[in-house]
This record gives C-alpha cells, structure tokens and sequence, in this order.
C-alpha cells in the first residue's frame, strides 16, 4: 500500500504551497550544526494576504476535495491545523535530510497508517519507537527499496531517509546532543513580526563547471528571510564572503543577474520584481532587499500559473 508514501507527499505539497506548538523556528529541535536549515511558519503565514489567497486557492473545488480525502485518511487538515515544517541537514548527501512537521494530529492514526505501508519495521531508540517502511514512489524512479523513517515526539512528526538522522533529531530534542539552542550557528534567524520563511546555508559544494553556482562558490553562508506587514511582503537576502574584495565580486555577479531578470519582457511580473531589487555591500556582506505590494505579487503568482495552465493545456 502507498498510504505513507502519500503522507510525505501531501506534506510535502502543504510546504511548497504555503508550505499548538511551532510557528517560529524552535531552535532546540535542531541538531547544532546544520548546512542549511529552511523554517516556514504556517500560522505567521495565514493571516497575511499572500497566505490568504493561498488558503483562497486551497478553497477550490479541485483543491478542496484533494484536502477532505487528506483530512479523511489522516484525521487533521494541513490548511488549519499545520502550524510550522523545519527542513534541514547536518550531512552533504540528499538523504541527509530531516523534515519536522508541527501540527495537531492523532498520533495513534499516524501509526495505524504507517503499519499499512509496505515492509513496515520498527526499531527504538530510547524511549522512542522509529517507525520504517518501503517508500513505493522512489522505488519506481530508482529501483532498490529505498525506505523512509518517522517517529513522532509531542507535537512533531520527524521525517527522515536515514534512521540515525531521525535519531539525531530526536537526541536533539530532547537536550542529550548538542541542539541550534546551544550555537552560535545561523544566529541572523530570528521570530520578527510577520516573519514566515526563513532559510540559510553553509559549507557550498558547487561544481566549478557550473558559472549559476559561480554566488554559492563564493559565499561562506546565505540567509534569507522573508516576511509581511501591512500588505507589504519584504525579503531580505544576505550572502556573506570571506572578505570585502569576495564580497565585491559576489555584488557584481548578483548585479548583472538582476539586470538579465529586467530584460525578461515576456515576464513583466519578473521585470517588476527585479525593479524591485536594492542591492548593497556591507564589508564582507552583500544584501540584497526586496520589498513589493503583495498584491502585486499576487497578480504575478496568479500569472505564472496562467502561463503553466497554459503550456500544459497546449502539449495535450
């Protein structure tokens, strides 16, 4: 059965969509020494404009009866009751990766489901029950039996490809290995007013092949925020370099970047958006701030998405 296959896809969705205790990052929940770390904030989200057309779209009816067949089989709704999603990782590889889901569910339903799955397994670490099972939807794309682990601690589902990164998470939790609380590591996230993404990355492993990678090659670490106040949505992009002269060259690369978004016509929503760009040099810093109407941004949403119905629609 694909029951749990599509738990992490229907979150999965919920995440790039948006997206009790969460809402801003929980710091504690993570090991101490992240790569890169992405914090979405559901209920900061919910109450802005932008999460209010989301929710608007999640409304209608194609959507709708998606979200009731998610409600019926897991017994909670992702648009009311998802309140934060952490995605991180303390490893270089994919599969490194650990997803911690914030939300108000029946935790014994989570479990039934997951017995359902194919191959299902358990294995404890300490007092706490890693759940495992085949995951159908890579087996089809890369063959071999590839699983997925999940144990459930409170309020938190945590997601992961390996069993020691689950339990690495779990150990962080709960305060008996080294947790973000603790370090001075991606110490920019902070919970400002209207804040709902927040993003950072670290130790860049880029191909010298690739010229796109040419700002991550040089850049030390990358943060990102992204929040909104009185129908303003801002963000605000910082990439800090070893050192002034780095840092001179990342400002170039990132300037002309912007200048070829301006010269996209046939996106005027990427034209305004690229007008809407300030950047700066601070030192060994380059920031680059954004601030646009939200409803500007989402007429253009509402045309990129016009412009996919439409490619799609066109190669039937």
């Amino acid at each position: 059965m694909k029951l749990i296959s599509h738990t992490t896809t229907a979150l999965g969705m919920a995440m790039v969509t948006f997206g009790a205790l969460a809402g801003p990052l929980q710091r504690g929940d993570v090991p101490a020494d992240p790569i890169w770390l992405l914090h979405m904030d559901c209920d900061a989200l919910r109450p802005t404009a932008i999460g209010q057309f989301l929710l608007a779209e999640m409304a209608k009816p194609e959507a709708e009866n998606k979200f009731a067949a998610f409600q019926l089989m897991f017994s909670f709704d992702p648009r009311t009751a998802l309140h934060g999603l952490t995605l991180y990782s303390t490893g270089a590889a994919p599969e490194d990766g650990v997803l911690v889901v914030y939300a108000d569910f029946d935790p014994g339903r989570l479990v039934t489901l997951a017995k359902a799955a194919r191959d299902y397994q358990t294995e404890m670490h300490r007092i706490y029950t890693i759940h495992n099972w085949v995951d159908d939807k890579k087996m089809k794309k890369q063959g071999g039996t590839p699983r997925t682990y999940a144990a459930i601690s409170g309020n938190r589902v945590i997601f992961g490809q390996k069993q020691d990164r689950v339990a690495g998470a779990l150990d962080a939790m709960d305060r008996i290995s080294p947790n973000l609380a603790g370090s001075k590591a991606f110490a920019s996230f902070s919970n400002g007013t209207g804040t709902f993404l927040q993003a950072a990355a670290r130790k860049f492993d880029m191909p010298a092949s690739d010229p796109n990678a040419a700002i991550f090659r040089l850049s030390k670490q990358l943060d990102l925020a992204v929040r909104e106040s009185q129908r303003t949505v801002s963000a605000t992009l910082t990439m800090e370099a070893g050192d002034e002269e780095v840092a001179g060259h990342i400002n170039a690369i990132a300037s002309g970047l912007i200048s070829l978004m301006k010269l996209q016509k046939e996106k005027p929503e990427a034209v305004k958006f690229a007008e809407a760009l300030v950047l700066s040099q601070e030192g060994s810093k380059v920031i680059v701030n954004a601030s646009m109407a939200a409803g500007d941004l989402i007429e253009g949403m509402k045309a990129d998405a016009a412009r996919k119905e439409a490619r799609k629609e066109g190669g039937k």
